[in-house]
């Protein structure tokens, strides 16, 4: 080897060495050199990202926006933001004005020529009347995006308007996102965060709202198409999914947890979701998003009500059961039979014991009499003396409905689930004719289930009793007052009742007592006594040999004193003591 080869060779041995000798920790694949790449690369871009412009907020009262050298003028209400940036690339500053008036809330363009500007009407909402004092605030997002935010303070709480605009000569509205009030089946507050991201790395800005419901965020995400914005549908469904497998995964050790996690999920389903009928997030002018069937919310609906059982909660674990009355929240067979064991498993009054009273082929209607006399209605009815087992037949005169007014000349043959809602079934005591009665109205936009007018089920709506003010109706952990008048037609809106609140007495009802202190609610696995004075605890009976009498529940009734309850499961009329 001569002198030149060797030089060649050494230098090479040099160069390899120190590139050898990088001092990183050797990764299988790269994995090092991606996680490095990627940190500096997201590092460089928060360096060279630009700060976009935040507009100009007024205050009340200012009808004209200075526009460089030109000012616009509103022809009504007064301006609440500004943001000037060049709108059509001459390098000219252009302006979006939001301003309100008694009409709404508008948003233009505005364009300086000259001395004025012209403007040009971009889109405009109306909102309600208790919604008051109009604040706006203007930002640009991206090169080709900007978000328009109005918020009022409405009767019960916040309502914010947010529009993402494209920014071109003549802007278009991409997307509007509405977030309503608080309202009495959804508190929770919400809070929306807009980023921009190129989600699908096809080169486009996306935009991704953050929507924040209670503890759960859910990433709402606008791919940005030639056509316009496509929302991905996946969301909200796959948090949903997530949270509610997580909360099934823990309900064993740590059922508190769980029920907590499962209570996001319902509450988030409520505030997103038009099957909901309560939904607070809307796009485009609709309220709600269609979120169809959701299995993530179904199953969280089981999470919650199996974790409540556990802790003794009844009346609540019946309540969260009324979602699997709806289409969107049906369980699965799997999901469905946790609840089941829940309450197979759960301790029922050790003292409560329960006895044959008679049979009956066909479904009766039961009421009491007096603590000792229970009424067995039907084809033939009849009333059993409890205490000594004799039984004397009823004519049809003796015999009056156990829900009637207190002048029983009126009474109500049930409650009936309709396109309007909930509705009591009411007519005369001795007439065949009824009307009637709106127990729960729908909310807008609720899907109309078919058949259109149909029974309600044992965990929907049902009359308790009859008091002087009105009917008394319960679902769940619900318990409101229907007010009538001396016809039996509607008397104003029904009222919510608080837990342990007075009631009104005396109350007519075959399942709940006169004085009100203690109603019945029947269910597949069991009965629940409700002690309304006692802070409105549950009370489960359900004796070791339950499942050896065959058929459903069919009727139920408790006696004047509270202590007793007759049931007729499948033929037997059974009598619970405690």
């Amino acid at each position: 080897m001569n002198g030149r080869q060797t030089t060649r060779f050494l230098t090479a041995l040099v160069m390899l060495l120190v590139l050898s000798c990088t001092g990183r920790k050797q990764v299988p694949f790269g994995l090092e050199d991606v996680e490095t790449s990627t940190t500096e690369a997201a590092e460089e871009n928060a360096k060279d990202a630009p700060e976009w412009p935040v507009g100009e907020v007024f205050e009340a009262g200012q009808v004209e926006v200075p526009i460089e050298e030109s000012t616009m003028v509103l022809e009504a209400g007064y301006a609440l933001a500004v943001l000037r940036l060049d709108l059509d690339g001459n390098e000219v500053i252009d302006a979006l004005v939001a301003s309100a008036s008694p009409e709404g809330i508008r948003l233009q363009a505005g364009y300086p020529r000259g001395m004025t500007a012209s403007s040009r009407r971009i889109d405009s909402f109306m909102v309600p009347g208790h919604c008051l004092e109009p604040k706006a605030e203007i930002r640009q997002l991206s090169e080709s995006l900007v978000v328009v935010k109005v918020e009022h303070r409405c009767e019960t709480g916040p309502r914010q308007n947010l529009w993402l605009l494209s920014v071109e000569a003549e802007p278009r509205v991409r997307e509007r996102i509405t977030i309503l009030p608080p309202n009495g089946d959804s508190a929770v507050p919400i809070e929306l965060s807009l980023r921009i991201e190129d989600h699908d790395s096809d080169g486009y800005d996306d935009v991704i709202a953050d929507t924040r419901i209670g503890e759960t965020v859910v990433p709402l995400t606008w791919l940005n198409r030639p056509g316009g914005f496509a929302r991905d549908p996946s969301q909200p469904e796959a948090t949903f999914q997530q949270l509610a497998d997580q909360a099934a995964a823990i309900l064993g050790s740590d059922p508190s947890g769980a029920e907590k996690l499962a209570a996001q999920v319902l509450d988030a389903f409520r505030a997103f979701c038009r099957e909901g009928g309560v939904a607070r997030l809307g796009l485009s002018g609709t309220q709600g998003l269609q979120c169809q069937r959701s299995p993530g919310a179904a199953r969280a609906s089981t999470v919650a009500a199996a974790a409540a059982i556990k802790r003794g909660d009844f009346v609540r674990a019946l309540e969260l059961q009324r979602w699997w009355n709806q289409s969107a929240t049906q369980p699965l067979p799997e999901d469905r039979k946790r609840v089941d064991a829940a309450w197979q498993r759960t301790r029922a009054r050790s003292a409560a014991t329960w006895q044959r009273l008679d049979s009956e082929p066909s479904p009766v209607p039961l009421h009491f009499l007096d603590s000792d006399t229970l009424v067995v209605g039907g084809r033939e009815p009849r009333k059993i003396q409890i205490s000594t087992g004799t039984r004397s037949k009823l004519s049809e005169l003796e015999v009056l409905p156990a829900i009637r007014d207190p002048d029983s000349r009126f009474r109500v043959e049930g409650v009936q689930v309709t396109c309007a809602g909930f509705e009591a079934k009411v007519g005369p005591v001795r007439g065949k004719r009824t009307h009637r009665v709106p127990i729960d109205r729908a909310a807008v936009g609720t899907p109309c289930k078919t058949p259109i007018d149909r029974p309600a089920s044992a965990l929907d709506w049902a009359v308790l009793g009859w008091a002087p003010q009105g009917l008394l109706a319960a679902t769940g952990d619900r318990l409101r007052i229907v007010p009538l008048d001396a016809l039996a037609k509607p008397a104003g809106r029904p009222i919510d009742l608080a837990p342990g609140s007075p009631l009104p007495a005396p109350i007519r009802g075959a399942r709940i007592t006169p004085d009100g202190s203690r109603y019945v609610i029947p269910h597949s696995q069991g009965i629940v006594v409700r002690d309304w004075k006692n802070g409105a605890t549950g009370l489960w009976l359900r004796p070791s040999d339950w499942d050896t009498v065959p058929g459903e529940v069919r009727s139920v009734a408790i006696s004047p004193d509270g202590r007793r309850v007759a049931v007729q499961k499948g033929t037997e009329i059974r009598l619970f003591s405690w």
